[in-house]
């Protein structure tokens, strides 16, 4: 059996109605374990609904022929390797025809020319862990709704108005969203309809039946032009280090775990694993711990027996992973999808593991080179959806204070061409996304950036600084600063 394949071009460009049900009478929505509680369902403000109201009805314009030129044009191979540009012509289905350079002849006649002004032009942002939904309502009810309320559809069709809108503005334009829920999808699927969809959304349901419940007998097609796909499903094998809810092999160095076992059984784990993946459906297992990351590899290898093909096994978290396991990665085509923002606390992950694993935590650089494809995410709303401070952290191995000195475990840090990687190729690479997004390159979606200053030159504290000045998807602009 044939595990899930790269897009083909044209694929699902135009789909409108295919890939998964809406069923009414779905199970309310039930907080995860080890997360902020759900906000939701207290009456929005009048003047807050009428603004998203807007935010989500107003429609996207008509495709067009664009030419971008004047640009400081950054992109990433499918390697690795920075090629620089400084023009790119759009078609009207919202698709890179060309990337010019400076000796490039450029077209007589197109609909619209945009000035780039020597701006940064990089690829959007895919960050590869959001809680989409939540992040939404969290910016919509703040402190006010009781954990335990249930979300009306409108409520979540707002949301996601203000979600889409806060996201774009930081220059992300796709996300990965760990937890779908049949009412997420629904609302998602709204959007679609309504021509509101700006966003690109790559769903991993919450749960085999979830799973089924949208996906039915297995991924749905590409939507809306490719801004809509339910990929896999995410499972829960233990929680965070910091809240002292990782499945580790040795115990805690500062005290009793907090729940720091496995919620799955190896059978479990590996029933849920082979019930996916006789579907296609792509899974992502969150693994903080490294007694939870050599679980999951251990089924992997199991299942790979039955299950083979490029499966891109997903592991969630891996805030510790034994360096024994590491050649285990290798040849097994494995994403591992990491908050580099986490590291603002490493006071408390030595506290949590004592001395002697520290090199053993948020090992960035050690995973990479045991054939991982990183995977950078912010894992919102549990943490701000911030890339370009990511980066920052990525390369450095420090907070945005400076420290620690040099740097903490600074033989994990990155490249800035593997932080920019983590969140452009890799990302799409990671969704089964390449040669959709990720990249500017021919015959890839015009997801773009402009920007103040050039992620690859621009020191620690620039990079953190950074400004997105517009950001594009599909060949259409839909954030401009200050407009």
């Amino acid at each position: 059996m044939q595990g899930l394949h790269p897009p083909r071009d044209g694929e699902g460009d135009h789909a409108q109605h295919g890939g998964g049900g809406c069923p009414l009478g779905a199970a309310p929505r039930k907080a995860p374990p080890s997360t902020t509680p759900l906000r939701a369902a207290v009456p929005l403000p009048v003047p807050g609904r009428m603004l998203a109201a807007l935010l989500a009805l107003h429609p996207l314009p008509a495709d067009a022929d664009v030419l971008v030129d004047n640009v400081n044009g950054v992109t990433l191979t499918a390697g690795g390797a920075v090629e620089r540009f400084n023009g790119i012509l759009i078609g009207d289905d919202g698709r890179i025809e060309q990337v010019l350079t400076r000796t490039d002849k450029r077209p007589g006649k197109v609909d619209y020319k945009l000035d780039g002004k020597g701006r940064v032009l990089i690829p959007g942002i895919v960050d590869s862990r959001v809680q989409l939904m939540e992040f939404g309502l969290a910016q919509l009810t703040g402190d006010e709704a009781p954990p335990d309320a249930r979300p009306r559809p409108e409520d979540l069709d707002l949301a996601l108005a203000k979600a889409q809108q806060l996201l774009l503005a930081r220059g992300i334009t796709t996300v990965t969203d760990m937890g779908t829920t049949i009412e997420d999808w629904q609302a998602y699927r709204r959007a679609g309809d309504l021509g509101t969809l700006r966003l690109r959304i790559v769903a991993y349901a919450e749960g085999v039946d979830a799973m089924i419940l949208v996906g039915g007998p297995g991924p749905t097609t590409w939507l809306y032009e490719d801004r809509l796909r339910l990929n896999g499903v995410r499972l829960r094998l233990d929680g965070t280090l910091a809240a002292r809810e990782a499945w580790l092999k040795a115990p805690y160095a500062d005290g009793p775990a907090k729940g720091a076992v496995a919620r799955l059984t190896d059978t479990q784990l590996k029933n849920l694993l082979s019930r996916a993946a006789m579907d296609n459906f792509q899974v992502a297992v969150d693994a903080a711990g490294d007694h939870s990351v050599a679980a999951v590899l251990d089924a992997i290898d199991e299942l790979s027996l039955t299950y083979q093909g490029e499966r891109r096994w997903r592991i969630e978290g891996s805030d510790l992973v034994d360096p024994a396991d590491l050649p285990r990665l290798s040849g097994k085509g494995l994403v591992v999808s990491m908050q580099p923002q986490q590291l603002a606390q490493p006071t408390a992950i030595e506290q949590r593991i004592g001395a002697a694993r520290l090199g053993s935590a948020h090992a960035w650089k050690g995973l990479a080179d045991a054939g991982a494809t990183l995977a950078f995410g912010s894992n919102a709303p549990l943490a701000p959806p911030e890339p370009f401070a990511g980066m920052a952290a990525a390369i450095t191995r420090q907070g945005a204070d400076g420290l620690p000195f040099g740097g903490w475990q600074p033989q994990q840090r990155l490249t800035r061409e593997q932080a920019l990687a983590a969140y452009t190729t890799g990302g799409a690479r990671a969704a089964f996304a390449e040669g959709r997004i990720g990249r500017i390159a021919q015959g890839e979606r015009a997801d773009f950036l402009l920007l103040d200053n050039d992620p690859l030159l621009a020191s620690p504290d620039e990079l953190r600084a950074i400004r997105v000045l517009e950001t594009w998807v599909g060949g259409k602009r839909v954030f401009q600063a200050g407009g």
